[in-house]
Formats: structure tokens, sequence, C-alpha cells
């Protein structure tokens, strides 16, 4: 496989998108129910099928516990800057740490790597989800009600599809179960064969969201850029240093899963941000901000990506 040919179908599709919200070729209400049906049906379905097939090693706990600690050190690091550099911003903090890895990272991993390159992601993604749930949505909830109960954090991470997808992923691998003795089950079989069908609409369905949601509306230019600089300072030494010397000269672990972590740290923050904003008088003077961080940190994204794939064609 070509360069080109991993590289220019994820801009296209990414530019149909940005196209289909240009011309009005899609809705904005179609998207939104293409987003659904990607984090609802298809994303849990592709980290499903991809924790039942996977070759589950002690090593993974390890890696697992890393990337943990890496997103933690690395939101905390680009925390405290942003309070620095920003002390009026309540939100702009929470663009310093965090990676979208179910609306843009996977759907660039498997359309450049293929999908026998999920495994790789979906292990590393494991250690981020713990993060975000975790750490991050703490802090978030935080800001926005006064507090977070860990009860209800611990519910809505089991209640959430990713997660329940990896949870029951892991469950029937650990129980021996593979989708070849599955799909011999009558019955379960068109399960697990609904489920590949959903899995394979996981690239295209991504990035074509992914391109609808780029705005450029006119903000403070310089400011989003500050922010955005700001977080690569922290991010990509963090990355390079974790991925390459950590999980790599000195813990052994195969170039696939360095390259999967280097690709997650290199991503924007997760898209659910604004979601999670307040309609205070604060929170929605910040919204436009946040928004443009993410749609031009997306485009940063991309072209880090390209020259990720430049490097590593292939594992």
């Amino acid at each position: 496989m070509s360069l080109s040919s991993q590289v220019v179908p994820i801009f296209l599709l990414i530019a149909i998108g940005f196209a289909g919200h240009r011309f009005g070729w899609l809705s904005d209400a179609a998207v939104d129910g293409l987003r659904q049906i990607v984090v609802r049906m298809v994303l849990p379905s592709v980290l499903f099928l991809s924790f039942l097939d996977m070759d589950l090693t002690p090593s993974y706990l390890s890696l697992v516990a890393i990337v943990f600690v890496t997103c933690t050190v690395g939101l905390a690091i680009g925390w405290r800057l942003a309070r620095r550099a920003f002390p009026a911003d309540r939100y702009t903090p929470f663009m310093m740490g965090g990676y979208e890895f179910g609306m843009l990272g996977v759907g660039l991993f498997v359309g450049a790597y293929g999908a026998g390159a999920l495994s790789s992601i979906a292990v590393v993604a494991l250690g981020h989800e713990l993060f975000i749930w975790f750490v991050f949505f703490a802090l978030l909830i935080a800001a926005r009600d006064g507090s977070a109960r860990s009860a209800g954090l611990l519910l809505g991470f089991l209640r959430n599809p990713v997660t329940a997808a990896i949870l029951l992923g892991l469950v029937g691998n650990v129980l021996g179960l593979r989708t070849a003795a599955l799909q011999a089950i009558p019955g379960v079989d068109a399960v697990m064969v609904t489920l590949h069908y959903l899995s394979a609409m996981i690239v295209p369905a991504v990035l074509i969201v992914v391109g609808h949601g780029l705005r450029f509306e006119s903000v403070d230019a310089g400011k989003i850029a500050r922010i955005i600089g700001l977080r690569l300072v922290v991010q990509l030494p963090l990355a390079l240093l974790v991925s390459f010397l950590v999980l790599g000269a000195m813990l052994g672990f195969e170039l696939r899963f360095q390259v999967a972590l280097f690709t997650l740290m290199v991503l924007p923050p997760p898209f659910i941000v604004p979601l999670f904003m307040p309609d205070d008088a604060v929170a929605v003077a910040e919204r436009p901000l946040v928004l443009q961080v993410l749609t031009v940190h997306t485009l940063a994204s991309l072209i880090v990506f390209a020259g990720i794939i430049a490097v590593f064609p292939r594992f």
C-alpha cells in the first residue's frame, strides 16, 4: 500500500463531510444522528470484536497503567500552565488533556493501517477510557456542578456503550470465547454478522462526521494558536518520551503499540467538552473559543498524523 493510498482517502472522507456542511448536503440533524450511530453502535461493535479476539498478555496491564498515568500527568502539567497563561478562562485548562479517540483516533488509525491494527490502539484506549471517566470527567463535571460523585462516575463508566463493549469483550475473551466459536452458535451467528457489518462503517462514518463538524468562524485566532501551541508543547515531548523511550527502548513493546500511543497523544481534546459546559454567561462566552480550538487542533492533528504515516507506513 502506497503512502498516498493511506493518507489521501482519510482527507477525502473528511472533505466530503466538510462539503456536506458547506453546501447543505448533510444537515446538522442528519449528522447528529450519524454521530449517535457511531457512538452507540459502530464504535462499540468495533471494540467488542477487537477485545474478544485479542491475544491478551499480562504486559497489557502495565500498558494500560502507563497510558492512564501518562494521560494524567499530561493533563496536570498542561492544566497548571493554562491556569497561569489564561487565568480568566474556566474551560481552557480542559483543552490541555484528554484525546478524541472515539470520534477521530480510531477512524484515522484503522483507515491508515487497516482493521488488523485496531487491537493495538484498543489496548491503549482502555487506559485512556479509565482516565477520561475517573479523572477528566470528574474535573469537568465538578467545574459544571461544583462536585462530582464517584458513584455517578462509576455508573456512567459502566453504562457508556464504548466502555461496556470493551468490558464485555474482555469478559468473553477471558472465558475463552472467540468470534469463530460464537458464529457457530445458531442465533448468535446472526448477531456476530451484524456486529461485523456495523464495524465496517467505522472509517467513513467517523471521518465524515469529523469533517462536517469543522467550523472556521472568526474568533481570536491568536489565542487559539497560543492554546494549541501550549498543549502541543506539553503533549508532543511527553508522547515521544513515553511512546518510544518508555514503551519501546525500556519495556520492549512492539512498534505497533508505540505508534498507537503516539497517535492517541497527538489527537485533539475530547469533543464532548462543549457538551458539558453549562449555560451561564461565562461558559456561553467561552464556548465559541473551545469549539474553534477543537476545529483547528483537529486539522493540526491530521497534519501530524500524516507525518506519522510517512515515518511508519507499516508496522
